[in-house]
């Protein structure tokens, strides 16, 4: 007599009226799962990279890429295939670690009957395949705009045979797959991409097939529906022939894409309302003249007493009617023993003034005011040998030492029209003041705009002036990125260029290459004119 096992080196009755009964006890108590069958990567077109191969059919064990062990462009069945499984539900429960809370619910483990699935699928669930879960539709969003309910998937991240599976006989009878939240990634854009209503969906565009409108096809990442009978081999960029869907996709629907985009958009537009420009804001430094290193010259044209500049304050006032006197403080006029310096009071009995109206500065913003700034235009009638005038004075003599209180004034040259908006007060030994020959220490990374050092005018165009004036500005239109230049009596010497603009409107590389958005239209769909390094660079094997 035989010993009693009820193991067998082959497949008995036994171990076949257990799984038919394991596979009704799924039948009964299962649900239902549709299966997005995973078929393999999509063909890639020719390329010259090895690590980037080209399969002469759809193999879902094909790898895309070799050098990072990914398949981005995967291809979905068209079909859907039904199968019973079964898996534990789960409430939204936290857990409570040392490294925070975990929501432990977003991972699920289904059990399906092995020979059946084997049946269906021709072969196991393995890692790729998508599961929705139809028992979890959601009929009753909190959009209530959106026109379909909420359809759940899940992605196999892992398969083996579950351990409860094994029956007596020793015979494995279910398949177990570990499951999680299908994202909306490139990965599952075959699924997602679908249009909502798959009435009149016919799938990816097919080159050997003819098409009839009413119909909607997908091609690269879009959906199109033709406008008219449509011949083999007219791909979906023919605008003559077809047309873009423009229904809501899932990924629509149930994707977080567009949600995540306008909250970026909206970071986007509250960053350039903060900060509007890159680069360094530097138009509210002053600079003082610069030396032939550009670096900041010392201001030698300022007295300073006790470490304080002094500088008075005149007043316009009028006498007799119509005549502008300007009335200085005793500070201005008397010398520090505190008796009238007679050269200051003959030095303005040769002058005449008048009253001139200067146009308000426009702010950057467009705004000014509304009133003309008053000042006193002063016209010399006579020579004036007397150590004092306005910035805009010229030094014949750049040798001088202005330190030494002995001072030749032959050596100044006063020009004949004078602004006392400057310095006339006569502790200030006017010593003549070029314009900013740079920016000095402010230089830094985009940090050059429209602008002259300390606010200066300056003028505008495609050609420079033809009467410049020693130290004046002029910014060249015609150059990319836009340039300002300053006179120095010789030549225009380039003192910075505007590269501080708005980030995606301007006119340097920033705006037009770095953040390029154009598209070339192509037989193969449109390709992005900004591409990254890694997907035109491949290694080349030795």
């Amino acid at each position: 007599m035989p010993k009693l096992s009820l193991y067998r080196s082959e497949k008995s009755h036994d171990y076949k009226f257990f799984d038919k009964t394991i596979a009704e006890m799924l039948t009964v108590g299962g649900t239902d799962l549709y299966i997005h069958k995973y078929l393999g990567p999509k063909d890639q077109g020719p390329s010259s990279s090895f690590a980037l191969p080209r399969y002469d059919q759809l193999d879902p064990t094909n790898i895309q890429d070799l050098l990072f062990l990914e398949n981005r462009d995967r291809k979905y069945d068209s079909n859907i295939y039904r199968l019973r499984g079964h898996y534990n539900t789960q409430n939204l429960d936290f857990d409570l670690s040392q490294f925070g809370l975990f929501l432990n619910n977003d991972v699920i483990f289904i059990t399906t009957h092995y020979n059946t699935m084997i049946e269906i699928l021709g072969r196991k669930l393995m890692v790729g395949d998508v599961l929705e879960l139809p028992h979890l539709v959601d009929y009753h969003p909190l959009n209530d705009k959106i026109p379909t309910s909420l359809r759940r998937y899940y992605q196999v991240t892992d398969a083996n045979f579950a351990s409860e599976g094994f029956s007596s006989t020793w015979y494995y009878h279910l398949w177990r797959v570990k499951c999680e939240p299908l994202i909306d990634s490139q990965e599952f854009a075959n699924i997602l991409d679908k249009p909502q209503s798959t009435d009149n969906y016919l799938g990816d565009w097919d080159k050997l097939k003819t098409y009839v409108p009413g119909y909607v096809v997908t091609f690269g990442d879009k959906n199109y529906t033709p406008k008219q009978n449509v011949p083999a081999g007219i791909p979906c960029t023919d605008t003559t022939y077809w047309q873009l869907d423009t229904a809501d996709s899932l990924k629509d629907i149930i994707g977080r894409y567009n949600k995540n985009l306008e909250i970026n958009q909206a970071i986007d537009q509250e960053a350039s309302r903060i900060v509007p420009k890159n680069g360094y804001d530097r138009k509210q430094l002053y600079l003082v003249p610069t030396n032939a290193e550009e670096q900041p010259a010392s201001p030698r044209n300022v007295i300073v007493r006790r470490g304080i500049p002094e500088r008075t304050t005149f007043t316009l006032n009028y006498v007799d009617g119509n005549v502008p006197i300007i009335r200085l403080s005793s500070g201005a006029i008397k010398d520090v023993n505190g008796l009238v310096n007679q050269d200051i009071i003959s030095a303005f009995m040769k002058l005449t003034i008048q009253i001139t109206e200067i146009e308000p500065t426009v702010a950057e913003g467009g705004s000014r005011s509304l009133e003309p700034e008053l000042a006193l235009s002063i016209k010399a009638v006579g020579p004036i040998t007397v150590p004092y005038g306005t910035v805009d004075n010229i030094v014949t003599d750049s040798t001088i030492d202005i330190d030494n209180p002995s001072f030749n004034s032959d050596v100044y040259a006063i020009t004949e029209v004078q602004d006392f908006r400057a310095d006339a007060d006569p502790r200030f030994k006017f010593v003549g003041k070029e314009s900013a020959k740079g920016f000095g220490y402010t230089s830094g990374y985009n940090s050059g705009e429209a602008a002259a050092p300390n606010g200066e005018p300056f003028g505008t165009g495609i050609q420079f002036p033809s009467n410049p004036k020693v130290g004046e500005y002029f910014l060249r239109l015609d150059y990319l990125p836009q340039q300002m230049f300053r006179y120095d009596g010789n030549l225009w010497v380039k003192i910075s260029e505007v590269t501080r603009t708005e980030t995606l409107s301007s006119s340097t590389q920033l705006g037009g290459f770095i953040n390029n958005s154009n598209v070339t239209p192509t037989l193969n769909g449109p390709i992005p004119e900004s591409q990254p390094l890694s997907s035109i660079l491949g290694i080349t094997p030795d």
